[in-house]
């Protein structure tokens, strides 16, 4: 009898210790924090290789801080080939950056596509006069240029 009621309060301390534990997921640890540090050995980028990023995925260069609003922005490829689709988002962004050093370029990873987009327009006007300007300078990509609403970098 004895030992059941040992084994019962044992029980009871356990569960209200762990109650009172506060538990907290990854989610809600990056979104309160929002940076995620990764460790890596140095040799580790030589065999893989890296790509200059203009921007970062939230559109920030390093140290800045974006005013995000809703805008409009100029898609101008997106393809689900992991490697392939990646490499020619890149090539794309390079190309486009040294045709329109001005225009601030995307490359984005969003489950499964790679996408780039270019500019940061407040209105459908402006991102359609600039459509209609990055038609004229890369005929070779205008079928593919459509304009996209999303959050865009003041």
């Amino acid at each position: 009898m004895m030992k059941r009621i040992l084994i019962s309060l044992f029980f009871i301390c356990l569960f209200a210790f762990a109650s009172g534990q506060e538990s907290q997921d990854i989610c809600t640890y990056l979104q309160e924090t929002g940076r995620v540090t990764i460790m890596q050995d140095g040799r580790l980028t030589e065999l893989i290789g890296s790509q200059p990023r203009t921007y970062y995925a939230n559109g920030t260069r390093s140290g800045e801080t974006p005013q995000n609003i809703m805008g409009y922005r100029i898609r101008v490829f997106s393809g689900n080939q992991q490697t392939a689709s990646k490499n020619r988002c890149y090539s794309i962004q390079s190309y486009i950056n040294q045709e329109m050093p001005e225009l601030p370029t995307y490359v984005a990873f969003k489950t499964p596509n790679w996408r780039v987009s270019v500019g940061d327009f407040r209105t459908s006007e402006e991102a359609s006069s600039m459509l209609a300007k990055l038609r004229k300078a890369f005929p070779g990509y205008a079928k593919d240029m459509f304009i996209v609403k999303e959050k865009i970098n003041l």
